[in-house]
């Protein structure tokens, strides 16, 4: 895929070379000139999976076709052009589309900076509208008219034939001798493409109708002209030209605009260190892992977002001053649901509903209105539903099922749900489940609340009391959908904490103790997704679960991801003599060194190193384990990693061999008969360590002299 880059970064021709079509191929090169421009940063962030690779293709063939396009409203026949207008209008209107799906698809499998880039190039994309220039269909239609009487065999009259081709070639500027050769030779060299073969083609046979009439009609489109081309398509430029790379739109102030997307901001917020974000920019980035601030790169404490109104306030004052209409990111442009069965009327629809319940306050969200004006604004949606106390509790469910079903497979329904209102009051219709006792309604809001927190972004939106009862959920018949919201959650850093103060982790360690593989699989998940970070690491009972880690890699399927609960566990102190004194967890990272994955290769190392260089007693115990041989062959065959780890490990017992040796060697000697046997078996045990560790350093210093010569 790197060797396309080349390939897509193509110079576009200068807007004066184009010469029909001029202002719609003018603005589709700006828009191939901002998707060239940041392609190599696409390419650079590596979207490696399938659909990342198919979106790269998609957009490489849309700037190509893009650009065929250009190249042929610079090259081809002026008449031609004009007769084929709809054409060019329709593909002009299809390589935006390719465009603006192949951003579309890329965007959220790239970081967030690239993301808010590609965002507001999809907004151009969006915006952008071709249409015919009026005396280029005029031209279109003239020549059209002659084709159309020669194709039907009523032949216009000579005077009508050349009125008409007078407008046709007053309209393009082919007025003159030098105009009138250059569109002859324009003619013969697209007949040229096309061959002599192909004598029946109906483009062929155009071609040479429109070839006759220049040279039938020479004399009448010359007469009285004067023969200066630059000067007459220098003022037709002037009249219709687009600035191509000026945006005329007035630039608002610094302290407006979203440091991420540089946008105006429609939601400003203020984290932790100060700076204001559009909301929906500095979440994603949030999500994304980072714990730092985008501008100041100052490390936070906390990761809340409070509501600038001072700054909503300003931005909405200087926005209706401009006439200017800010739209919210969350929600796409209205030209996006065109053809969506599910569209904001279906929603709306659906959510004019009014649902009571037995408890007061309980709410669930609904959409209320919803507005699409012209295509330069956005749709705004507000949330507002409220229970009635005297409605029956099967309404109640039957609502959540319905709502559960419609936005299982509707995205961007979802995007149009992140409301704090509804998580909370679905939150709520949980609990009163659970009170009630009612199984299939736990079931039916839990799926509901894991599509909110996987794809509506409303994560942020849980508060203490909804990580509780999800937990409480994992002793219910409702497991599976309550490990399956607990994964989600877990595999967002800044709500590990409030995962593992709820008390899950008796619960995770119950799960461990059954022989649901499906459910062991997920607990193990949840508890790598939490022990990656470190405070969260200082809760967990290590010497309740490390036993129970070596006990489950006795299955296959369940010890890649107990090796690397094991990783993360290593780094602490205390979790270091809890593993090497735990019976049969070397044995278990031992026999890992022996896999077939470089990764759970590096895993073991990473944990056999941490535990030699920590004390001589864990080096002895990883000794007896019968590691060395192992060792040498990741050292030789392994992934670069894995060599110099290995390489690492080796050094580490080789220097206590050697220690061993040296004690050995001024120890007392004493004339034992007893147990000789014993002590012939430990001696041939260390004579065989001993010659494949000095192998290794004869290697090892082959290799490096070998280094030195070179």
């Amino acid at each position: 895929m790197g060797t396309d880059v080349a390939e897509v970064v193509e110079k576009l021709p200068s807007p004066h070379d184009i010469k029909v079509h001029r202002i719609m191929c003018t603005e589709l090169m700006k828009l191939v000139d901002r998707v060239d421009r940041i392609f190599p940063e696409i390419e650079a962030a590596r979207p490696r999976c399938d659909s990342g690779i198919q979106s790269l293709c998609l957009i490489t063939g849309a700037i190509e076709k893009a650009k065929m396009l250009i190249r042929d409203c610079c090259e081809s026949s002026k008449l031609y052009l004009a007769l084929t207008g709809n054409t060019i209008l329709s593909r002009c209107k299809k390589s935006k589309s390719l465009l603006e799906q192949g951003l579309t698809q890329i965007q959220n499998m790239v970081p967030v900076i690239l993301a808010s880039k590609i965002s507001k190039i999809i907004t151009e994309l969006r915006l952008a509208k071709f249409s015919l220039d009026t005396s280029e269909e005029e031209a279109g239609k003239a020549v059209r008219a002659i084709l159309e009487g020669y194709r039907n065999g009523n032949h216009i009259e000579k005077e009508n034939n050349v009125e008409y081709i007078r407008i046709a070639a007053q309209k393009l500027q082919i007025t003159s001798h030098r105009s009138l050769l250059s569109e002859r030779r324009s003619i013969k060299k697209l007949l040229k493409q096309i061959g002599e073969e192909n004598n029946k083609q109906p483009k062929k046979q155009i071609l040479l109708f429109l070839l006759d009439l220049l040279n039938k009609y020479t004399k009448s489109l010359t007469s009285g002209c004067v023969d200066n081309d630059s000067v007459v398509q220098s003022q037709d430029y002037n009249s219709s030209k687009v600035d191509f790379y000026v945006d005329r739109e007035k630039d608002p102030p610094e302290e407006f605009k979203c440091s991420i997307s540089q946008k105006l901001m429609y939601d400003p917020v203020v984290i932790d260190s100060g700076q204001t974000y559009e909301r929906m920019w500095i979440q994603k980035w949030f999500d994304e892992g980072h714990d730092t601030c985008p501008k100041t790169k100052k490390r936070l404490q906390s990761f809340s977002l409070i509501p600038n109104t001072a700054m909503k306030d300003l931005i909405t004052k200087w926005c209706e001053t401009h006439g200017i209409t800010v739209s919210d990111p969350f929600i796409p442009l209205p030209n996006t649901w065109e053809n969506s069965s599910s569209s904001i009327n279906s929603l709306s629809s659906m959510y004019s509903l009014q649902l009571p319940v037995d408890y007061s306050n309980l709410s669930l969200t609904s959409l209320d209105s919803s507005q699409i004006v012209d295509d330069s604004r956005e749709f705004e949606v507000g949330l507002s539903l409220e229970f009635d106390e005297t409605s029956p509790w099967e309404f109640q469910c039957k609502f959540v099922e319905d709502l559960m079903t419609r936005l299982k497979n509707n995205d961007e329904g979802c995007k149009m749900m992140s409301s704090e209102k509804i998580v909370g009051s679905v939150v709520r219709f949980l609990t009163v489940a659970r009170d009630v006792n009612d199984v299939k309604a736990q079931r039916i809001g839990c799926l509901l609340l894991l599509i909110l927190v996987t794809k509506c972004r409303c994560i942020k939106y849980l508060n203490k009391d909804a990580y509780v009862l999800i937990v409480e959920f994992l002793e219910s018949e409702v497991i599976e959908e309550a490990l399956a919201i607990i994964e989600e959650l877990s595999s967002n850093q800044n709500y590990r904490s409030e995962i593992a103060s709820s008390g899950l982790f008796t619960c995770l360690f119950k799960l461990l103790d059954t022989q649901i593989t499906e459910i062991q699989t997920r607990a193990l998940k949840i508890l790598y997704n939490l022990t990656l970070t470190r405070n969260v690491r200082s809760l967990i009972v290590s010497s309740d679960l490390i036993p129970k880690l070596v006990t489950l890699s006795e299955d296959e399927s369940l010890s890649r991801y107990c090796i690397a609960i094991l990783t993360n566990l290593c780094g602490n102190q205390d979790n270091k003599s809890i593993i090497a004194e735990t019976n049969g967890c070397i044995s278990f990272v031992a026999r890992i060194l022996e896999s077939e994955s470089c990764d759970e290769q590096e895993q073991a190392l990473e944990i056999l190193l941490s535990l030699c260089s920590q004390s001589v007693h864990f080096c002895r115990l990883v000794m007896d384990e019968g590691v060395i041989p192992a060792l040498v062959s990741i050292s030789i065959n392994g992934n670069d990693n894995g060599k110099a780890k290995a390489q690492e490990m080796l050094r580490l017992l080789r220097d206590i061999h050697h220690e061993e040796d040296v004690e050995e060697s001024n120890a007392p000697v004493y004339d034992v008969q007893e147990d000789s046997d014993s002590l012939h078996v430990e001696k041939k045990a260390s004579s065989k360590a001993s010659r494949i560790l000095s192998k290794f350093s004869l290697l090892s210093k082959a290799s490096l002299v070998n280094k030195r010569k070179v």
